[in-house]
């Protein structure tokens, strides 16, 4: 009887998909939590009404000419 040799291209593809997933809900959470600082972030600095800044002013400018 010879001893069977393991299929080492089949475990490594088993490992990539395993850490593969892993990572991907790992960045999933992380992106998620980021999201939600932002939003949160965002809201907080939010000013009522509109104003106008230098930016919104050379756009109004660059439809003008």
């Amino acid at each position: 009887m010879s001893k069977q040799q393991p299929d080492l291209n089949r475990r490594s593809l088993l490992k990539a998909i395993t850490l593969g997933g892993t990572a991907s809900v790992a960045i999933a959470v992380t992106g998620i939590k980021v999201a939600q600082a932002t939003e949160k972030s965002a809201s907080t600095s939010h000013t009522n009404g509109y104003q106008e800044t230098a930016h919104i002013n050379s756009y109004y400018d660059s439809l003008r000419g």
